[in-house]
C-alpha cells in the first residue's frame, strides 16, 4: 500500500484545502493522473498521482484543510489492475450545496376582479343647462357645476337623481380600490432553503477580507475627474494597437500615470510587514488587477509597470486576465503585488469603497466614465467624467497624503498626453 502524502505545492505553503476529488475509491489511476484539486496562496492546483494502482482510501472531504507531507490517497500498488481498469468507474463527487426539503406552496386562490364603474354619459360642451331652480340649489349644496352633469330627461335637463348619480360615480373613482391580498404568483417561488458550504477560493477571498479590515483601519477618498482627453486619447490609439493585435483599456493609461505618482508619493506604493511592524516601501511598481471570473474573485499580479510601455501593458492585461479566468495562471502570477486596481466600471456604478488587498496599504476603485453636464470656462458643456475611490491604510498614510496623491493622478488623468513621452 503505498501512502501519497500532500507534496510541496508551493514555496512557504504549507497547507492545502480540499475542492474537490477527481477520483473514487475503488478506481484505478495512472502515473500522472489527477486525483483532487487543493486551493492553496489563491489558487487552485490539480494534485496528480505519482504511482498506478488502486484508491483505497481518500483522507478528506471537499473543505477539509490538509497539512503538506499529512496522509492524502492510499493507493494500492499490487491490485488485479486488469480488474479494477474494466470495472465502470463512478463520477467523483463535488462539493455540493445541501438542501432542505421543499415545502408545499398553498393553492393559489382566484384574485377577485375588481368592479368597474360604468362609464358616464358624456358632459355637454355648450349650451345653458336645463334644470329646475330646485335642482339648481341641490347641486350647489353638493358643490357641483352643474354643467359638468349629464342630464338624463327631456332636451338634456338635469334632474335630481342625475345629480345623485353623479356624486355616487366620482366617489366610486376617487376612493381607492380595495387592497388585494390574494397571493401573488411570482415564477420561482417559493423554494427550498440552501446552505452553501463556503470552500477553496471563496474561503480564501473570506479570510483575506476579514483579515484585511480587521487588521486595517481604512479610509476612502472620493474624487471627481475629467476623464474627456482621457477617452479621446485612447480612442486615438485604438487603431494602432489593433493594427499589433492589441485591445486597448483604460487601465494601462491608469496604470502608467500610477507609476509618474508614486515617484512623489512612494510610501503608496508599499506593503506592511505586521510581525516587525514596518513599512516596506517597494523599488518595483507590482500592480494587481482585480479580475472577477466564475469561479470567484483573483488578484493576478503585472510586474515592473514602471520598465513598459503603453501597449505592452494592455497586452499583458488582457493576457494575465485571460489566463487567470481560464485557471491557467501560475502561482507566481498572484505574488508580489504592491498596489492593486480594482475596476467595476464596465458593470456600472458611480464609486466604491474597496478593500486594501493586505499586505499592501492602498487600491484604487476606478468607476464608470458617464456623460455629466459641466460648467467650463462659463459655459456648460457635455463632458466624460469618472470618480476615483481609493482606500489607504490609516497607520501610514495620512488623509492629507491620500488627498494630495488623488490630486496628482487627476492631474495627469486630465492631461493624459503626458503619458506619451514614456512611450508606446
Amino acid at each position: 500500500m503505498y501512502v501519497f502524502e500532500l507534496p510541496e505545492i508551493g514555496e512557504g505553503v504549507v497547507e492545502g484545502e480540499i475542492v474537490q476529488w477527481l477520483t473514487n475509491v475503488g478506481e484505478f489511476v495512472d502515473v500522472d493522473q489527477p486525483l483532487c484539486e487543493v486551493m492553496t496562496d489563491k489558487a487552485n492546483v490539480e494534485i496528480s498521482s505519482p504511482k498506478s494502482g488502486v484508491v483505497r482510501a481518500l483522507h478528506g472531504d471537499p473543505g477539509d484543510i490538509v497539512a503538506v507531507h499529512s496522509p492524502l490517497v492510499d493507493i494500492d500498488t499490487a491490485a488485479d489492475t486488469a480488474a479494477a481498469k474494466a470495472a465502470p468507474k463512478k463520477a467523483a463527487k463535488a462539493p455540493a450545496p445541501k438542501k432542505e426539503e421543499k415545502k408545499a406552496a398553498a393553492p393559489k386562490a382566484e384574485a377577485p376582479k375588481p368592479a368597474t364603474p360604468a362609464a358616464p354619459p358624456a358632459a355637454r360642451t355648450s349650451g345653458k343647462t336645463l334644470a329646475t331652480p330646485a335642482v339648481r340649489s341641490y347641486a350647489r349644496e353638493q358643490g357641483l357645476d352643474l354643467n359638468d352633469v349629464p342630464g338624463s330627461g327631456k332636451d338634456g335637463r338635469v334632474t335630481k337623481a342625475d345629480i345623485n348619480a353623479f356624486v355616487n360615480r366620482a366617489s366610486a373613482i376617487k376612493a381607492p380600490a380595495a387592497l388585494d391580498f390574494s397571493p401573488v404568483d411570482s415564477p420561482g417561488y417559493p423554494r427550498a432553503d440552501e446552505t452553501v458550504k463556503i470552500i477553496g477560493l471563496r474561503r480564501k477571498i473570506a479570510e483575506k477580507m476579514v483579515e484585511s479590515y480587521r487588521t486595517i483601519p481604512h479610509f476612502t477618498y472620493v474624487e471627481e475627474v475629467d476623464a474627456t482627453r482621457l477617452v479621446g486619447l485612447r480612442s486615438a490609439l485604438k487603431g494602432a494597437a489593433a493594427q499589433k493585435g492589441i485591445q486597448i483599456s483604460y487601465l494601462p493609461f491608469i496604470m502608467k500615470a500610477l507609476v509618474r505618482v508614486f515617484r512623489d508619493f512612494p510610501t503608496v506604493n508599499a506593503n506592511m510587514d505586521e510581525k516587525a511592524f514596518a513599512l516596506q516601501v517597494r523599488g518595483e511598481v507590482n500592480i494587481g488587477i482585480a479580475t472577477d471570473t466564475p469561479q470567484g474573485l483573483y488578484v493576478p499580479v503585472i510586474k515592473n509597470v514602471e520598465a513598459k510601455s503603453i501597449l505592452q501593458l494592455a497586452h499583458e492585461v488582457i493576457d494575465i486576465t485571460e489566463r487567470t479566468r481560464n485557471g491557467t495562471a501560475s502561482l507566481d502570477d498572484f505574488r508580489g503585488g504592491t498596489f492593486t486596481i480594482t475596476s467595476v466600471g464596465n458593470i456600472g456604478g458611480r464609486f466604491a469603497t474597496p478593500i486594501i488587498n493586505h499586505p499592501e496599504v492602498a487600491i484604487l476603485g476606478v468607476n464608470q466614465i458617464h456623460d455629466r453636464p459641466m460648467v467650463v470656462d462659463g459655459e456648460i458643456v457635455a463632458r466624460k467624467m469618472m470618480y476615483l475611490s481609493p482606500s489607504f491604510d490609516h497607520r501610514v498614510i495620512d488623509g492629507a497624503v491620500g488627498a494630495r496623491f488623488v490630486a496628482a493622478l487627476k492631474e495627469i488623468l486630465e492631461t493624459p498626453e503626458v503619458l506619451l513621452v514614456e512611450g508606446l
